[in-house]
């Protein structure tokens, strides 16, 4: 083999070498995006299960308040209307045993109206039964919760505290919190377990406390307002950390709102008890809201729960969820209100649809690269392999210029390959946010001078039937811009406008100074695009439905996309279906010095 050739194949060997190269940087660089890709949806996942989570805590709390006061307003018995409870309470915490006491100071006697255990039954539901120094006496006498285990059952006796406790004394864990009725306390409720595994915890006294309130003011009802006053603190702490929010509203007005309700709505309590209750509603949600209010005050069948905006003072827009119940408030009908801020869930549900349908995105692009690179590289390598075959198998017989034109088919199926490969690792660097914007002076005449000639040199064979025309600004104005984005951007849209005018025709350049920004325009008299693709044209892989037998991609317009993104400019194309296209790119900059 002679010289000459044989230094022909070591460079064709060096560069199929580069391309390998950059294959494995192109796997690379598609094995980190998914990677860093999964990496995100797991944690987003984890943070919205989090969510969702105390999101499911607040909403049950939610319900079982809102259905506590609907059953106290139902008319029932005290014993009907404290089963109804002991059902609601199993949805908070664990109260298969569960018992209510009612205190009598005057006659210094107890009554227990309501008493369910797997270990007593209902023997203890008694009433007037003299006080002794038991537990639920110890809840009274301390007016505080009372936690209890076995030790510290033990404790107190050994104390005095505890001395004639009644009934099955082999619980695990024992919990009985106060409960006010006329501003004192005037009874316990009490939950108590056997199992080995149950442990009640502050967070129970604190959700046995709110249920104490409420029983004792449906006890109590015409001290409705007084209770509620009384129990602030521990409401207010209860529905605070849960995010729960309650208010009543009466005549079209707000008289009841507690602190969480505030901070919800982002209004102050002043504001929201001197405007109608709708005045912090979102203008679109107004009616449905209202309809609702007024068909509930009318004793018709409206939802339990529903959802509306509302506008905070300073402008945020919020999506609420609220659940009503008709009570009576200073002795007339008024409506109570408990209310979730649930934007944070709809909007980390937003964020879940936005990363699945990026998953899906990614996917579908691994999908269209795969696609493309079994076509588009086809071509190429088949005119290697067949090149390869000719020299190794009549080379001798070939003469030299035969020679000449089958290393020429090998180097410019491999440029064709390179450029594939370093297109789609710009648009691998783009996913990854490592495009970089780098700006220096630049002669942008001297520059695009030194592009088209590579352009001609690569597309001689297009060239032929073209006429390229050229309008430059003079070559010693530099201008601040990314030589390497604007080589992106030109490049493209230039080998664009050749390759897709088969037919010929002119293919016109310009770059214009407009002083804050320069104009550059590439306009041809080719194909055109068909409206249909138009919206898809900077998408990567996407190729309109008109290219035929044109070799491409679909990589190009989305390099020049993300290149103009990247020097805050803006593209837009104007096409007619074969009459031609015009791309016009305004990048932001500004005339300077070599200096600069």
């Amino acid at each position: 083999m002679s010289p000459h050739l044989q230094a022909q194949l070591d460079r064709l060997q060096e560069q199929v070498q580069a391309l390998q190269s950059k294959n494995r940087q192109l796997q690379a660089a598609l094995d980190e995006q998914q990677t860093l890709a999964s990496e995100w949806v797991a944690r987003r996942t984890r943070e919205l299960q989090a969510e969702a989570l105390e999101q499911k805590k607040a909403q049950a709390l939610q319900n079982v308040f809102y259905r506590i006061a609907e059953r106290a307003t139902a008319g029932l018995s005290i014993y009907d209307f404290l089963k109804a409870v002991h059902q609601l309470l199993g949805e908070l915490l664990y109260a298969k045993n569960f018992y209510v006491c009612l205190s009598h100071p005057s006659k210094n006697t107890l009554d227990f109206p309501y008493y369910e255990d797997e270990k007593d039954g209902n023997t203890m539901q008694r009433y007037g039964i003299p006080r002794k120094r038991g537990m639920t006496e110890f809840v009274l006498h301390s007016a505080q919760p009372q936690l209890i285990d076995a030790d510290r059952f033990r404790a107190l006796q050994d104390s005095g505290e505890i001395t004639q406790a009644t009934g099955d004394l082999s619980f695990t864990s024992w919990l009985g919190v106060p409960m006010q009725m006329q501003g004192r306390v005037r009874g316990v409720l009490v939950v108590q377990g056997y199992e080995p595994d149950v442990h009640y915890s502050e967070d129970d006294a604190d959700i046995l406390g709110f249920v104490a309130n409420h029983v004792g003011a449906a006890l109590e009802r015409q001290q409705a307002l007084e209770e509620v006053r009384n129990s602030e603190a521990r409401y207010r702490s209860v529905i605070e950390n849960v995010g729960v929010g309650v208010m009543v509203v009466q005549d079209g007005r707000i008289v009841f709102a507690n602190p969480s309700m505030v901070r919800i709505v982002g209004h102050s309590l002043e504001y929201l008890q001197t405007h109608p209750f709708t005045a912090t509603i979102h203008p679109d949600d107004v009616p449905a809201v209202l309809g609702r209010h007024q068909r509930r005050l009318r004793g018709e069948t409206v939802e339990i729960n529903y959802t509306f905006r509302i506008i905070t003072a300073d402008g945020q827009l919020r999506t609420l969820e609220l659940s009503a119940v008709i009570i009576e408030w200073s002795q007339r009908d008024a409506t109570l209100l408990f209310v979730v801020d649930a934007t944070a869930r709809m909007q980390a549900e937003e964020s879940q649809r936005l990363a699945l349908q990026q998953q899906i995105a990614l996917n579908d692009m691994k999908a269209r690269f795969i696609t493309m690179a079994s076509h588009e590289f086809r071509t190429p390598l088949a005119t290697i392999h067949g090149s390869v075959e000719l020299l190794l198998h009549y080379e001798e017989r070939m003469p030299a210029n035969k020679k000449q034109q089958t290393l020429q088919k090998i180097d410019d199926a491999v440029e064709r390959m390179t450029h594939m490969l370093e297109n789609v690792l710009v648009i691998g660097r783009t996913d990854a946010g490592r495009l970089e914007f780098k700006p220096r002076a630049l002669s942008i005449t001297t520059f695009c001078n030194g592009l088209v000639d590579e352009v001609r040199s690569a597309m001689a064979r297009q060239l032929a039937r073209v006429h390229l025309q050229l309008e430059l600004p003079p070559a010693t104005q530099l201008f601040w811009l990314d030589d390497t984005l604007i080589r992106n951007i030109v490049g493209n849209l230039l080998s664009n406008a050749i390759k897709y005018s088969p037919q010929g025709g002119d293919v016109h350049f310009a770059v214009r100074d407009r002083g804050d920004a320069l104009v550059f325009t590439v306009s041809d008299q080719g194909i055109g695009i068909p409206e249909a693709d138009q919206a898809q044209l900077f998408v990567s892989f996407h190729r309109a439905s008109n290219v035929g037998p044109i070799a491409g991609t679909g990589l190009g317009l989305s390099i020049v996309k993300e290149a103009v993104t990247c020097h805050l400019g803006d593209i837009r194309v104007d096409s007619t279906l074969g009459q031609g296209s015009t791309f016009t790119v305004t990048l932001p900059t500004h005339a300077c010095t070599p200096e600069d």
